[in-house]
């Protein structure tokens, strides 16, 4: 069954309705749907969106009444159910005197109750609803905040102007069209978490201009003024290491990935000078390093090489050598499980 997504959203209010008229080989009427849609949704106090793991969102909802009969069309009514592993989140619609309406949506298809729906008109609900979701996560009202540097272990407790900026940044920022843009975070990862202890709210800065908010299995990204990031290195400076930790190498201008061993595959350069995705790579491959146990002694049986890395710090050339349990940084011996797998993955892909 194809119809518009005036016909989609009425068949998960009335049903029995819409499925009479699939029956019948006929659509519900434009004009049926619009008298229904009214009656039906002119009940609805409150909508929110949750997350597939326990977050709950208000959505604005003027906002939502009003763009709901503009969304696309083309939805068939599907025998295939919706797989929970596919569920992104589930749109609630709080109705005076009348139980919820509940849709658990994916990013190809909707469920109310037995029925499901796919087709273009799903995607663009999706779509729709993910925008609307990122929307309320910033507009929710916070008292307090927690600023952190992951990568330096460091996180200080945000108050009076401090919130006031954090405030005005989210208020102002854009949605990011690009789902899933490969960006890592830089250093020092600085993350925002406000509201409860619970359910914070837990900003994740990118760049400095993008951010990011989990939000169960979805990710919100949006553009932000760059000042936000300014602020926090004045707020919780990055500060210096020592001259041979593995902090160190957050510091690098290149890397060279040279296939010296077992892992077979083309030798790679990233020239981390380039964007803000050369050095987010870069930066993460230094975290997956962290990862690793300083040992207090070589192992007695490193086993075989895998491959090397070359960092340029400072002008100074420092390698990582890889083995299956093992890395080599400098004189320092590392224990490590899997992480050559993951590192050899962050490479693959690089243009040559």
């Amino acid at each position: 069954m194809k119809s518009s997504l005036r016909a989609y959203l009425l068949s998960i209010l009335v049903a029995s309705m819409v499925m009479t008229g699939c029956a019948q080989g006929s659509k519900v009427t434009e004009s049926d749907m619009r008298d229904r849609m009214e009656t039906e949704l002119g009940g609805v106090e409150k909508v929110t969106v949750m997350s597939t793991d326990g977050q709950e969102v208000a959505l604005d909802l003027p906002v939502f009444l009003k763009e709901l009969p503009t969304q696309g069309q083309d939805l068939q009514l599907s025998t295939e159910p919706l797989k929970q592993e596919d569920v992104r989140f589930t749109l609630v619609l709080y109705r005076k005197q009348l139980a919820p309406l509940v849709v658990t949506v994916g990013e190809k298809a909707s469920q109310f109750g037995e029925s499901t729906y796919r087709g273009n008109g799903a995607i663009y609900f999706y779509q729709w609803v993910h925008k609307q979701t990122g929307k309320g996560l910033l507009a929710q009202k916070f008292d307090n905040a927690l600023l952190s540097a992951d990568d330096l272990s460091k996180t200080i407790v945000l108050a009076g102007t401090e919130l006031d900026q954090i405030r005005n940044v989210l208020n102002t920022a854009v949605p990011e069209t690009e789902k899933n843009p490969k960006q890592y975070p830089l250093f020092p990862t600085y993350k925002i978490r406000v509201g409860s202890t619970q359910k914070p709210l837990e900003v994740t800065v990118l760049t400095p201009t993008l951010i990011s908010v989990p939000f169960g299995r979805e990710k919100h990204l949006f553009h932000v003024d760059g000042q936000l990031f300014s602020r926090m290195t004045t707020w919780l400076p990055p500060s210096e290491t020592e001259e041979q930790s593995l902090e160190r190498l957050f510091k690098t201008t290149r890397i060279r990935l040279t296939a010296t061993g077992e892992m077979v595959g083309e030798n790679r350069e990233l020239d981390v000078t380039q964007t803000t995705v050369e050095q987010g790579i870069a930066h993460q491959t230094v975290r997956l390093l962290q990862k690793g146990t300083l040992l207090e002694k070589p192992p007695e049986v490193a086993g075989k090489e895998q491959f090397q890395l070359q960092f340029l710090v400072n002008g100074t050339e420092r390698s990582v050598v890889f083995y299956p349990r093992y890395f080599k940084l400098d004189q320092s011996w590392y224990a490590h499980s899997e992480l050559s797998q993951n590192v050899w993955k962050l490479f693959e892909n690089l243009r040559k």
